[in-house]
């Protein structure tokens, strides 16, 4: 038996500098890594991966769950999705309202129906059914940082148009997607991915985070994945597939994750997208071409640490992480 570990992952963005921000990112981070780590100690790697994204999306720190940044109509729209890769049994539901949990609905697609993704009111009509569904609300702070930002989204030269579909919310387009990846004890991986989408993105609209194989994967003795980023490029290049498929073939977590954000980025250029990995050796690997990657790591036994890894320190932290997984 194997220690279990996991992996979190926060958004793959510009992580500008803000000390209060910063504070709020890895108290969540570290938070999201002790509810994983304590489902995975009585459960499996999916309860861990579950459970470590449930507590991301109650955070209201991240773009997803109660945090999440509102569509064209100003509302709050979710995707998520789940997979095992003991069973590649998967499970997604997106443009969900009124769910503050979509990774639990997902894990709900997977386990209790022979569907793999469900949108809209079909899949708000299953969280009915299993007490999933409850509405959200920014807060007083939250809708004023949106207002302000959403003036200065509309005023920019290249932004004008959009105040000619609706009246409508805006934001930055900066993902803050939250992920999680892990192995159990027992060996078995499991991935979660769970957003709120680009912010000011028309209704409807799904990327790739509810998406098997696009924002997230997990294979049998392979690895898992989680991913973040502009979900249009990261889907249209299949990077979690990609990227646990080169895990598969032997090629440990770091070099998977390296020549996987290489090749998106050959076809789609920087600042789209960052993967977080586990091979089946235990070993992470985090890569990005965005400015930082907020990433949280933790297992059994060990103390949750979390960090706001800059593009110019990303060689640095991947060589620490990997030896701290290697010690546990």
């Amino acid at each position: 038996m194997t220690k279990g570990r996991i992996l979190v992952q926060g958004g793959a963005g510009l992580w500008e500098r803000d000390g209060k921000r910063e504070g709020e990112v890895l108290s969540a981070l570290r938070d999201a890594i002790e509810a994983g780590v304590a489902a995975m100690e009585g459960g499996s790697a999916v309860d861990a991966v579950v459970e470590a994204v449930a507590s991301m999306e109650a955070s209201g720190v991240f773009n997803a769950g109660r945090g999440a940044l509102p569509n064209l109509d100003g509302m709050i729209e979710l995707d998520a999705g789940l997979m095992d890769g003991e069973s590649l049994r998967a499970g997604g539901v997106a443009a969900v309202r009124s769910v503050p949990h979509p990774v639990r609905l997902a894990r709900i697609v997977m386990d209790k129906t022979e569907n793999v993704l469900l949108v809209g009111i079909g899949a708000e009509r299953l969280a009915v059914a299993f007490g999933l569904s409850g509405e959200l609300y920014p807060d007083a702070a939250r809708q004023e940082e949106i207002e302000r930002k959403r003036r200065e989204y509309l005023e920019s030269p290249d932004h004008r148009w959009v105040g000619d579909l609706g009246s409508g919310q805006a934001e930055t387009r900066e993902g803050d997607t939250v992920g999680a990846v892990a192995m159990d004890g027992g060996g078995r991986f499991a991935a979660a991915t769970s957003t709120g989408g680009l912010s000011f993105k028309l209704p409807g609209r799904v990327g790739d985070s509810p998406v098997v194989g696009q924002g997230f994967y997990a294979m049998k003795g392979a690895g898992a994945a989680s991913t973040s980023g502009i979900g249009e490029a990261i889907a249209r290049y299949g990077l979690s597939l990609r990227a646990v498929g080169l895990m598969a073939g032997g090629i440990k977590a770091p070099t998977a994750a390296n020549e996987s954000v290489s090749g998106l980025t050959r076809l789609f250029g920087p600042d789209t997208a960052g993967i977080m990995l586990l091979d089946s050796h235990g070993l992470p690997g985090i890569s990005f071409n965005t400015r930082g990657m907020a990433v949280g790591f933790g297992g059994t036994g060990t103390d949750p640490e979390g960090q706001i890894v800059r593009r110019e320190d990303l060689k640095a932290f991947s060589t620490r992480l990997a030896e701290k997984m290697r010690e546990e």
